[in-house]
C-alpha cells in the first residue's frame, strides 16, 4: 500500500486549481498522488469568470478573452450593461489542462495516474484510503475529491442543462464587443430556457442552449433549439460546427454529501459546494475555495468537509429563486431582466459572487418586483 501526503481525486477545475495552489505555497513539496479517469487533452468545457484581472491561474500561454460588456435579451429588447473596472473572462479547458501538466513536469514528488477511482474512505482525522480500480489501494492524511459517488446525495434535484456549438461562419454576424448573458428567444416550448453567446470574433462564437430541469432532455432535442435559433438569428449565413460540449449542473443548497465522520476528507467543486445554486457558475468559488484550503493546511488548521466561509443568506435568496424555477418558470425571465435593467453589472457581479453587504442586496431586491417572490416566500422549500 503505497502512502501520500495528499491524493487529489479528479483533475478537472477543482483538482488543477488546488494542485496548482500548493504548488505555489509552502506545501509545495508534499508527495502528490493526481487521479483521472481522463487523460484530460480535450476541449470539453468552457468557464468564465468576473474580475478586474485575470485569475492567479487563469492560462498564460493562450490568448487573454474577456469581454467588458454583458447583454441580455428578452423577446425583442437588449440591453448592454457595461462592467465598469470588471472584465468577463474566458478560458478554454483544453489549455487550462495543458498548462496545468506543464506546471507539473517541474515536481517530482507530483505523479499522476489515469485511473476510475472506485471509493474514498475516510479511516480517522488524519488518514484516508483511495481504491483504485487498475492501481489498487493508496492511502494519504487529506485526499480531496470532486468526484461524484454512491455516497451523493440529493438525486431529485433541479439541473441545469446545456449543450454548446462553437461555430465559424461564412460572414461576419457577431457582436464583439459584448458577451450574451442570457437571450430569451428561446424555440423550446419553456419561456425559462436561453441562449448564451460568446463571440470569440465577428465569425466565430460559442452558442449555447440552457435549459432548467429535473428530468433530463435529449441532446438531439437540444441540438435542434441551436439550429433553430442560428437559423432565426442569422438567416443569411451559413455555418460549421467545430467543437461541441455539454453539461449538467445540479441546482441545489444542499450538500451533496454527508458530512464525513473524519476530516480526512475535503470535498472540492460541486461537491464541496462551490457552484452557485442559482447560477450555475463555479470557477471563481473554486479559487476561492483552494485559497483557503492552502491555507488552514499551511497553518495546520482544522478543514471542513465543505466549502468554507458561505453565508446563510446567500442560500435563502437562492432557495427563493431556485422554488421560482421549479414552481413558476415563466417568470424568471423578466427576474433577469429587471435585475441587469435596474442595477449596475458590476453590483449585480458582486451579489452572484456572494460578495456584497446586506444593504447593497437590499438595494437589489428593492428595485424588483416583490409579488412573485413573496409568494415563493409563502410556499417556500429548500432546494
Amino acid at each position: 500500500m503505497v502512502a501520500y501526503d495528499y491524493i487529489v481525486c479528479g483533475f478537472g477545475c477543482a483538482g488543477i486549481s488546488l494542485v496548482r495552489h500548493i504548488l505555489d505555497s509552502p506545501l509545495k513539496e508534499k508527495k502528490i498522488l493526481v487521479v483521472d479517469v481522463d487523460s484530460k487533452t480535450l476541449n470539453d468545457r468552457t468557464w468564465c469568470y468576473w474580475a478586474e484581472e485575470p485569475a492567479t491561474f487563469h492560462p498564460k500561454s493562450a490568448p487573454l478573452k474577456y469581454w467588458d460588456k454583458l447583454k441580455i435579451t428578452k423577446n425583442n429588447d437588449t440591453n448592454y450593461k457595461g462592467l465598469e473596472s470588471l472584465k468577463y473572462f474566458h478560458i478554454k479547458s483544453s489549455d487550462f489542462y495543458k498548462e496545468a501538466f506543464e506546471s507539473l513536469k517541474s515536481f517530482d514528488n507530483i505523479t499522476f495516474l489515469q485511473d476510475e477511482i472506485e471509493d474514498v474512505s475516510a479511516l480517522n482525522d488524519h488518514t484516508a484510503e483511495v481504491t483504485l480500480k487498475n492501481h489498487g489501494v493508496f492511502t494519504c492524511e487529506k485526499a480531496f475529491t470532486s468526484i461524484p459517488t454512491s455516497k451523493v446525495v440529493g438525486k431529485n434535484i433541479i439541473k441545469q442543462v446545456f449543450v454548446g456549438w462553437e461555430v465559424y461562419t461564412d460572414s461576419e454576424v457577431f457582436e464583439t464587443d459584448a458577451a450574451t448573458f442570457m437571450h430569451f428567444d428561446t424555440e423550446s416550448n419553456q419561456s425559462n430556457d436561453f441562449f448564451y453567446i460568446l463571440p470569440f470574433s465577428k465569425n466565430q462564437a460559442l452558442v449555447e442552449f440552457t435549459t432548467y430541469t429535473k428530468g433530463s432532455v435529449e441532446e438531439k432535442e437540444m441540438d435542434n433549439y441551436i439550429l433553430k435559433y442560428l437559423q432565426k438569428n442569422y438567416p443569411n449565413s451559413s455555418f460549421e460546427i467545430k467543437q461541441k460540449e455539454k453539461g449538467s449542473i445540479p441546482m441545489s443548497t444542499i450538500p451533496f454529501v454527508n458530512k464525513n465522520n473524519f476530516d480526512s476528507i475535503i470535498y472540492m467543486g460541486t461537491l464541496g459546494g462551490c457552484t452557485k445554486a442559482s447560477t450555475g457558475f463555479t470557477f471563481y468559488n473554486i479559487q476561492k475555495h483552494c485559497t483557503e484550503i492552502v491555507q488552514h493546511l499551511t497553518l495546520e488548521k482544522p478543514l471542513h468537509s465543505h466549502f468554507l466561509k458561505k453565508h446563510q443568506r446567500f442560500n435563502f435568496y437562492d432557495n427563493i429563486l431556485l422554488n421560482i424555477v421549479s414552481k413558476w418558470p415563466n417568470e424568471l425571465p423578466e427576474i433577469f431582466w429587471l435585475m441587469f435593467s435596474k442595477n449596475k453589472a458590476s453590483l449585480i457581479l458582486k451579489f452572484l459572487n456572494e460578495e456584497t453587504s446586506f444593504l447593497e442586496e437590499l438595494s437589489i431586491l428593492m428595485r424588483l418586483r416583490f409579488n412573485i417572490f413573496i409568494k415563493s416566500l409563502l410556499q417556500y422549500e429548500r432546494h
